[in-house]
């Protein structure tokens, strides 16, 4: 018995040996096996590495540095963006390994690797270039790159994909001559699926010990209000220019920027340069100025700012109430900002015209619709501005009533009296309808002129504004008039005026061509009635 037992004994120690011995092997497969690996670089994102025995990838996913998924993909163990993504981005990549039945049950049916990597970025190292006459103009970046973009200064955009990745590429233009000089924007990509990012402006110019300045823009080309002006120097702008700064005329308001050592940059501030003005930019010195044409030997650069538009002046006109008319943009409200708004000036915005007000006399609509008609409308707007601002109400679109508006259309500074309307009908009895904002605000009978000296029919602004006045004249029968202390003048064409005086009786021809209205009612139509108000005279 005691036999048997020591048999069982024994028996069990050895398999108790045999499973002690599997365990040690089985961790030892565990451990010894080649986890999958994730390494980063080469012409992709990162390259998955596998036993490649019973394993493969069954889940790639990638990640930005915010949590935002990336489309990913992969193929020939080599994981590569599913869309542009940006040089320099951190990105986690999640990758899921699955295993075989067998050996799933050994080591775990998957695994799950991660790893950070950093897209690729290259930045330009060249930004002057002094190529030899007929050789290509060649940027130099940090790394090698596969894709690159060349905008010209003409405006056109160029993608060059390179066949194999380079760090001098030439941009594919020549310098034709001894005198070439030009300037590009450019940018480069490492990696045919990254984004190309923002460019860099090149410059290059004739080797040589003269110093020359490239101006941007070209003198022959208008200088948009906002528009920075940028001198680029072929050499060090200390060495050309010392401590002087170039000189603006007009003055205009600004800073002067160094980039860099060889560039100076002019950014205009507020309303920038005045439009419709010539700008002169004097220089410390001549120098070569090199402007899109042949080079010149210089020391004044003159630009044609562009007028305003006018319509962009009826626009504004509309919008701050002068006219009976309010404007929407097609494409939503441009910015309250200077730079959007002088834009807006050279480059006016689609939109709409139409009515503030519901009740709108037929009369005013017709003003608008009439080729002849809307001058008159536009005209009276403008004299309304520029009475309300302290200016001679000439009804001219200056360029400088054009900054006023610019100025109030920032501030939101409206009209302040309102919208005034004053219709004249000589059919008796005759009256006169005051209408302001969108309604009648009284009707009254009044007096025209006498047939040898009748008032003329049409539509006139009111050009000056009188609480008081000397009327003067001749009468019909040749006598001499002298009338003080005429009250609520408003005279809207040559000696024709809407003002107060008194008659025994009102509705009928009585004037010498002015519109006579009752004393006490022509009171109440005075501080409606303002200079650019208009009149219309009807039959």
């Amino acid at each position: 018995m005691a036999r048997v037992r020591n048999l069982l004994l024994g028996l069990l120690l050895v398999l108790g040996a045999l499973f002690c011995l599997a365990d040690a092997a089985l961790l030892a497969i565990r451990v010894g096996w080649p986890h999958a690996r994730i390494i980063p670089g080469g012409s992709a994102l990162a390259r998955v590495e596998v036993a490649g025995v019973g394993e493969h990838v069954s889940a790639v996913r990638v990640l930005s540095a915010h949590g935002r998924s990336i489309p990913a993909r992969l193929g020939a163990g080599l994981i590569e963006p599913g869309m542009k993504v940006r040089g320099g981005q951190r990105l986690r990549i999640e990758v899921t390994v699955s295993r075989s039945r067998w050996l799933g049950w050994l080591l775990g049916r998957t695994e799950r690797v991660t790893a950070v990597v950093r897209t690729p970025a290259a930045r330009l190292e060249t930004t002057l270039v002094y190529p030899i006459a007929g050789a290509p103009v060649t940027v130099r970046f940090s790394r090698p790159v596969k894709e690159i973009t060349v905008r010209t200064a003409g405006g056109e955009r160029e993608k060059l994909q390179l066949r194999v990745a380079r760090r001098l590429v030439p941009l594919g233009i020549a310098a034709a001559d001894e005198n070439a000089a030009g300037t590009a924007l450019v940018a480069g990509a490492p990696r045919s699926w990254e984004r190309v990012p923002a460019a860099v402006r090149v410059s290059w110019f004739p080797a040589g010990p003269a110093p020359r300045v490239l101006v941007r823009p070209s003198p022959a080309d208008t200088l948009v209000p906002s528009q920075p002006i940028v001198l680029t120097f072929s050499r060090p702008v200390v060495e050309v220019l010392g401590h002087s700064r170039p000189l603006l005329k007009p003055r205009v308001p600004g800073v002067w920027r160094e980039p860099n050592e060889h560039t100076l940059v002019f950014q205009p501030s507020g309303l920038g340069f005045p439009l419709g003005r010539r700008v002169h930019l004097r220089l410390p010195r001549t120098l070569q100025v090199i402007s899109g044409s042949d080079p010149t030997d210089e020391q004044t650069v003159t630009w044609q700012v562009p007028r305003g538009s006018l319509l962009r002046m009826k626009e504004m006109l509309a919008d701050l109430g002068y006219l009976p008319l309010s404007w929407s943009a097609a494409d939503g409200r441009v910015p309250l900002t200077a730079s959007a708004q002088v834009q807006a000036a050279v480059d006016p915005p689609e939109g709409t015209f139409s009515w503030r007000f519901p009740k709108t006399p037929a009369a005013l609509k017709g003003l608008w619709a009439s080729s002849s008609g809307r001058p008159i409308l536009v005209r009276g707007a403008i004299m309304a501005f520029q009475s309300a601002h302290g200016m001679t109400p000439d009804g001219f679109p200056s360029m400088t009533v054009f900054r006023a508006l610019l100025r109030d259309e920032l501030a939101r500074r409206s009209a302040r009296s309102g919208y005034t309307y004053v219709l004249v009908s000589e059919t008796l009895p005759q009256t006169l309808t005051l209408w302001h904002d969108g309604r009648v605000l009284l009707r009254t009978a009044v007096n025209t002129g006498i047939e040898s000296r009748p008032t003329a029919l049409g539509t006139y602004p009111v050009y000056a504004h009188l609480a008081s006045t000397t009327m003067s004249g001749i009468n019909p029968d040749g006598t001499p008039y002298n009338d003080p202390g005429v009250p609520w003048v408003n005279y809207f064409n040559g000696g024709d005026a809407v003002h107060g005086f008194y008659r025994g009786s009102y509705g009928w021809p009585q004037s010498l061509g002015c519109v006579e209205v009752p004393v006490p009612t022509a009171a109440q139509i005075f501080p409606y009635v303002n200079v650019g108000t208009l009149v219309t005279v009807t039959a």
